[in-house]
């Protein structure tokens, strides 16, 4: 009987979330453009510590100066997937706040569901648009908030960064190389290097910071994109068993490294266990050394007749229509504010994002910040322009975390040791059923939660 009820419940469960999926609530009424009381709306993010508090200063700024009676509030949300488990559990209830602070593969599913408000009739709008500033923002950061609809913009970039490789620059000489050895760097090279720290100081040369991009990137440099329309790994080709057995290869020397218990590799490199690693720009105000070497930033290395690849990602700034005609409004002006090239400016260089805006550049706050020489933000802002040619998103997808999960998982379980073999990484990789939408997977358990409580 009780399995009988488990299975009945567990049917409607899933008929209820196909059918949440599915449905959706119809924006309110006609767009406004103009406020006639005052507005308080809600934001959720993901940031804490010191990217909390320059977001809280700019909101404090709006609050304080914008002349519509609008007054935002912000609420942390924990961890990007504390958010991402809020957002998509509220947007089943209809019950989002006005903005959101999420990555793209979870906006596809709300776009599908037609629960976030398309920008572009507010951008284009001739009382309070901002057509004339859109070729202002980096070509790569908006292009990526406008990918679904035929280049409809649905969000705005605000915590956008891209990898580097940080470098003990004192280590790197001890061995009897230059920053000059570094330019065009390919993995090949890198390897040298790499086992050459490993017998003459006992550390380990090089590492990703994040195993899932270690992946995705080396995919990216064949051309190759890491998942397909439906979310399945692009993993069975040999380009895959290629680069996964070098990266293997130098594992198992000691060269190259994953993060493991770490977590970061930002700490065993602060701490002078290895020589450099690849990861985001953002990293950088993670880097504390004290002074006890001297850190140099370069652009990330690439495979020998391969072409050179950089991911760029970050979350953006989307107005759901779970709020009144007038809340959408006013969180557009918001957001508007939020990504001006003097906020993107304060915010990018208090916390290690890049600016999303082409003319920060020429905002004092970041003039200042790259004339001194001893900033390792102008070290980071630079070989960041550098890499913007080359630097690519991932398409959004709704699963997309869940491919990305399986690989770092994979990726790192294979330079480990847990996997030997590169034929049983495919097959393992391939055996993954990473095609279920985001929804069920997040959504799921707190419904059949909730379906318990009611028939307790």
């Amino acid at each position: 009987m009780k399995k009988r009820l488990l299975a009945t419940l567990l049917s409607s469960t899933l008929v209820m979330t196909s059918l949440a999926g599915c449905s959706s609530k119809s924006e309110n009424g006609d767009m406004v453009t103009e406020l006639t009381k005052p507005i308080t709306i809600e934001m959720w993010h993901y940031m804490n510590g010191g990217q909390a508090e320059v977001l809280n200063e700019i909101i404090e700024d709006f609050n304080a100066t914008n002349d519509k009676g609008i007054t935002v509030n912000a609420i942390s949300q924990g961890s990007i997937v504390d958010l991402n488990k809020k957002v998509i559990s509220a947007a089943q209830s209809n019950s989002l706040p006005a903005i959101i602070n999420v990555y793209p593969d979870v906006a596809t599913g709300l776009i599908e569901d037609k629960k976030l408000v398309n920008l572009s009739s507010f951008i284009n709008d001739k009382n309070v648009g901002m057509a004339d500033e859109m070729d202002d923002f980096v070509d790569a950061f908006i292009q990526e908030t406008s990918q679904w609809n035929n280049g409809e913009v649905y969000g705005l970039p605000m915590t956008k960064s891209t990898e580097v490789l940080y470098v003990n620059k004192n280590m790197l000489e001890s061995l009897g190389y230059t920053l000059e050895d570094l330019e065009d760097l390919t993995f090949e090279k890198l390897a040298e290097i790499s086992n050459k720290a490993v017998t003459e100081l006992g550390v380990a040369g090089f590492g990703f910071d994040s195993s899932s991009n270690a992946f995705i990137s080396s995919l990216k440099m064949d051309g190759l994109d890491f998942v397909d329309s439906k979310g399945t790994i692009n993993v069975d080709n040999e380009w895959v068993r290629e680069y996964m057995t070098f990266f293997q290869k130098q594992a198992e020397s000691g060269a190259f490294r994953i993060a493991g218990e770490d977590k970061f590799l930002s700490n065993p490199f602060v701490n002078q266990k290895m020589l450099c690693y690849q990861g985001s720009s953002a990293g950088y105000a993670y880097l504390n050394n004290d002074g006890a070497f001297e850190i140099a930033v370069v652009e990330v290395p690439v495979f020998e007749g391969k072409d050179k690849a950089v991911m760029q990602q970050g979350a953006s700034l989307f107005v759901t229509n779970n709020v009144s005609a007038e809340a959408q409004y006013a969180a557009y002006e918001f957001v508007k504010f939020a990504t001006n090239a003097e906020n993107t400016a304060k915010f990018a260089t208090a916390t290690g994002y890049l600016p999303v805006r082409k003319s920060a550049v020429e905002t004092e706050i970041v003039k200042n910040i790259l004339n001194d020489e001893t900033s390792l933000y102008s070290q980071v802002y630079n070989v960041a322009q550098k890499s913007l040619p080359y630097a690519y998103y991932t398409p959004a997808i709704n699963n997309a975390q869940s491919a990305r999960t399986v690989a770092q998982e994979k990726y790192e379980a294979f330079m480990s040791g847990s996997i030997k073999d590169v034929e049983v990484l495919v097959d393992d990789i391939v055996s993954q059923d990473v095609t279920n939408n985001i929804y069920i997977k997040y959504y799921l358990p707190s419904l059949l939660g909730r379906f318990f409580l009611e028939f307790k």
